[in-house]
């Protein structure tokens, strides 16, 4: 887990930093959270701690289990799809207008993220989803479409707690090609073939993810 770093409010702190483990996948779906524990860690009182973790359930990235205490969320396979599903609608769409919409370096930003990805060691998993993650959301930020945006950070917190399924897959030569295919038809500025490939992306990732979870019985 990151180093905790104490700013003015000790609950925000408490809040922040559970939450950046999650999304940073320091702390993986179904991982425990002990609230005394993470309170004798972070050098604070229970009470924060449990603040953070009630709202971090709202938010849907943790549940709180009666008698329990509380674990990194478990999304169901059906779950998984849904969240696949409406991201490759978000994104498709997004694709089509980044085609329109995008200026020129947004497009090199979106180029050098890649790069970037290629040039990670094979073991770090944990930054090349980071790049990946902000590929993706530099493609929605360059759709210049601020309720697109928005609905898409709604579905971050889903998108977090599956991530941990395709560690190995961000620097795939399949993951790779399917890359270049969103950029190429962006800079070619082709709406129709940058949203299909945006979505022939996310349904790849959807079915390998499918795929792994029908292999370890995972509900």
């Amino acid at each position: 887990m990151a180093q905790f770093q104490r700013p003015h409010s000790v609950r925000e702190a408490a809040y922040s930093h559970l939450r950046g483990a999650i999304l940073t996948g320091s702390l993986l779906p179904g991982a425990r959270i002990s609230e005394p524990g993470l309170a004798q860690e972070l050098g604070v009182s229970r009470t924060p701690v449990r603040e953070a973790l009630q709202r971090l359930a709202q938010e849907g990235l943790v549940e709180l289990l009666p008698g329990k205490g509380a674990r990194v969320r478990v999304l169901s396979a059906e779950e998984v799809r849904e969240v696949y599903d409406v991201r490759a609608l978000l994104e498709g769409e997004a694709a089509a207008l980044a085609a329109q919409n995008a200026t020129e370096e947004e497009l090199n930003r979106l180029e050098r993220l890649l790069q970037a990805l290629d040039a990670l060691p094979k073991e770090a998993y944990a930054q090349q989803m980071q790049v990946d993650f902000d590929f993706h959301t530099a493609l929605i930020e360059a759709a210049h479409n601020k309720t697109l945006a928005r609905i898409y950070a709604d579905l971050r917190s889903s998108l977090t707690l599956v991530r941990s399924f395709q560690q190995t897959l961000s620097q795939h030569p399949k993951t790779r090609q399917q890359h270049q295919a969103i950029l190429s038809a962006l800079k070619a500025r082709n709406p129709a073939e940058a949203a299909e490939a945006a979505r022939a992306h996310v349904r790849h990732f959807r079915d390998l993810v499918m795929q792994s979870l029908q292999a370890q019985a995972w509900q």
